[in-house]
């Protein structure tokens, strides 16, 4: 019997609000981050079941499907495409980062339809490895797929990258009133969460992946800011993989906030956090060993 498909177990879309003018001018910020084009990575705009996506091909080793951060509410691929021109050269993958809906005009579950549907797009037309990345919302989307593709028996992904994951939603968390991080805090994550669930639980496990079953997860790489108020979140991410038997590294950076590597690219720990990110996709797309069930 062949398995149901992943978006046909997620919750119904439902309808949002408009967006107001101050977020249509804070995502008109949201710059653009060209890459650099001496890394020899090509861009080209293409689709997967409709959904839009930006690809950067770096080589043919493997896929990584990147979920960009922003709150559920900001974002683009443009945004990302610096940083992730990076990932694609030194691992030799093609980068997939899809164009998938924002809040509050697409609550949830609009954009885990999206990228749920990228993702399963992608694993049919090709039975090379596949690693699942993101950071902020974006790895919460990436956790949240990779528990929906795993419930409904599909193809799980041979690795799962994390950086600063906001894993769940319900903000509980007393990093949240200790934390110095200016860039996420806990303002800014009750403003998102409000926009992104519109009355939709917050312990939803697909919602909030630190809830979910996480049985049959692949290796995982956790990087978090010591100073942000989503440490909670990665180490108890970590913690639950770990009683479900599934290999975790948890990585610490003592003196960062949220998302360093891209709000500091060129700083030493943000170059070393990348170095650590890329190691780990070589690894999970070369290792012959990798079940693929």
């Amino acid at each position: 019997m062949t398995a149901p498909s992943a978006a046909a177990l997620l919750p119904a879309e439902r309808a949002g609000v408009p967006a107001d003018p101050e977020l249509i001018d804070r995502r008109a910020r949201f710059a653009a981050s060209p890459a650099d084009p001496s890394l020899g990575v090509s861009v080209e705009d293409t689709s997967y079941r409709t959904v839009p996506c930006r690809l950067l091909r770096g080589g043919d080793a493997g896929t990584v499907l990147y979920l960009h951060g922003g709150g559920f509410r900001m974002g683009s691929p443009e945004a990302y495409l610096r940083y992730c021109a990076v990932i694609a050269h030194a691992t030799r993958t093609t980068v997939v980062v899809p164009r998938y809906r924002l809040a509050p005009e697409n609550p949830f579950p609009a954009g885990l339809h999206d990228v749920v549907a990228v993702y399963e797009g992608l694993v049919s037309s090709s039975d090379g490895p596949v690693v699942i990345a993101g950071d902020s919302a974006g790895a919460g989307l990436s956790a949240s797929l990779t528990a929906a593709a795993i419930r409904a028996g599909r193809r799980k992904p041979d690795g799962l990258a994390l950086l600063s994951p906001w894993l769940d939603l319900r903000c509980t968390s007393p990093f949240y009133r200790s934390s110095p991080d200016v860039f996420f805090p806990y303002a800014a994550a009750e403003s998102a969460r409000e926009a992104y669930l519109q009355g939709a639980a917050s312990d939803d496990p697909l919602v909030s992946p630190l809830l979910a079953d996480l049985t049959g997860f692949p290796p995982t790489l956790l990087q978090v800011g010591a100073q942000e108020a989503l440490v909670d979140d990665a180490v108890g991410f970590a913690r639950a993989l770990a009683q479900h038997d599934v290999s975790a590294q948890l990585e610490v950076v003592a003196g960062r906030s949220h998302t360093w590597p891209l709000l500091f690219p060129d700083e030493s720990d943000s170059v070393t956090t990348v170095a650590h990110l890329t190691d780990f996709i070589t690894s999970r797309t070369a290792d012959p060993s990798t079940d693929r069930g």
